[in-house]
């Protein structure tokens, strides 16, 4: 690591590996997937940190490990328990890449996981920082992981002005990472204690610096520039994406789902009945609203996009907006009725809110909770909806 003098400032002493780890060892949260080294636990664990909070994650990790102990219990799992599962947790990718790569490693004889980052890496879901991330805690490989949070230490403590998603930054600051594990004894602990600083001190817009074991050495600490550094590049626009969603009843009060599209976010869970109405070029805010117009105008789209031919009555019972990516999506949940029987397909079901529920999309588990489909002590809708970045 270079200590060349920068605007005017002297140089930065080298920043020991051994004095971060010494850190994290006293200051370290006690997380559960901390407490072993057993590779598949590890390797789940970093699937759903994957723009998932810390918090959300424990209690879906501890009832998905009793769950699914091991890669062969994974493996053997039909795809919708394991959706079920991780319904409420959301960007259900995740789930179905784990489990895919579950199978792949029964399939192939090795119903463990993979020892190498070449074997980790041929395993669907799993990336360049995934592998290394397990690798690194699981087999005490010396690999550096740059996670977004590794990103912004490194950047700050670097100085280093350049974009972090463009390949040239991210070599410099690999190159980093590489020397401080060159000095750690421990690979792994030294990759969670980078991970710890960006997430619980070297905070995206209020870094606390004076808790920082390294605020010595950090460029940015010494140069005034915490608050620019690491450079992020412009957002995408947002896209305003207007939806209609029909809570169609049966006489004994099971309710009509469909099954995502395989083309669309969150494909192979259950939703009611939804449609897009409108996808406009950029979100401008909040529109006027014709709910008229809504429910005219959905008619053609359930019949495109599912078709069913489903009738919209009155204003909607349940309004809300979300995001999926770059998308600002609002969703109005109005009463609807199909004019005939519901077709038989394995794309549509009957569900009863008061028994088990499926694996629900977000969006849907919002809706129903905003009705009368949800009531203290039901069976219906256990867990939660969070989908924020991981920390």
């Amino acid at each position: 690591m270079k200590t060349d003098r920068i605007d005017g400032v002297s140089p930065s002493p080298r920043p020991p590996a051994r004095a971060l780890v010494r850190w994290y060892r006293r200051h370290r949260r006690d997380l559960p997937w901390r407490r072993t080294r057993d590779p598949y636990a590890i390797w789940v664990s970093e699937i759903m940190l994957q723009q998932t909070t810390v918090a959300a994650v424990i209690p879906y990790w501890q009832r998905f490990m009793a769950r699914f102990p091991d890669v062969a219990s994974l493996a053997a799992a039909p795809l919708d328990e394991v959706l079920a599962a991780w319904s409420g947790l959301g960007y259900y990718r995740r789930a179905r890449h784990l489990h895919a790569a579950a199978r792949a490693l029964v399939a192939g004889g090795s119903p463990g996981v993979p020892r190498t980052l070449e074997g980790l890496r041929a395993l669907p879901g799993i990336g360049e920082y995934t592998a290394a991330a397990i690798a690194s805690i699981a087999f005490g490989i010396a690999e550096p992981v740059l996670d977004g949070n590794v990103v912004r230490v490194l950047a700050r403590l670097t100085g280093d002005e350049g974009d972090p998603s463009r390949a040239a930054t991210r070599g410099r600051l690999r190159a980093t990472a590489r020397a401080l594990l060159d000095e750690a004894r421990e690979p792994g602990e030294l990759n969670q204690a980078l991970m710890e600083l960006g997430a619980t001190v070297c905070l995206p817009r209020t870094p606390d610096c004076p808790r920082c074991p390294w605020k010595a050495s950090c460029r940015a600490h010494r140069t005034g520039r915490t608050d620019v550094l690491p450079r992020t590049p412009a957002r995408r626009p947002a896209v305003a994406v207007l939806r209609a969603a029909a809570r169609i009843r049966r006489d004994d009060g099971a309710l009509l789902l469909a099954r995502v599209p395989e083309d669309r976010p969150n494909a192979g869970l259950w939703e009611l009945p939804t449609a897009t109405i409108h996808h406009a070029g950029r979100d401008r805010g909040r529109a006027p609203v014709r709910y008229g117009t809504i429910a005219r105008r959905a008619a053609g789209a359930f019949a495109r996009e599912l078709g069913l031919e489903i009738e919209l009555r009155g204003d909607p019972i349940a309004s809300l907006r979300h995001a999926i990516t770059h998308h600002r999506i609002t969703v109005h949940l109005f009463e609807g009725r199909l004019p005939g029987r519901a077709p038989r397909r394995r794309t549509l079901r009957w569900w009863r809110p008061d028994g088990e529920p499926p694996a629900l999309t977000g969006a849907t588990r919002r809706l129903l909770s905003r009705t009368r489909d949800t009531r203290p002590g039901s069976g219906g809708l256990r867990g939660g909806t969070r989908e924020p970045a991981r920390p």
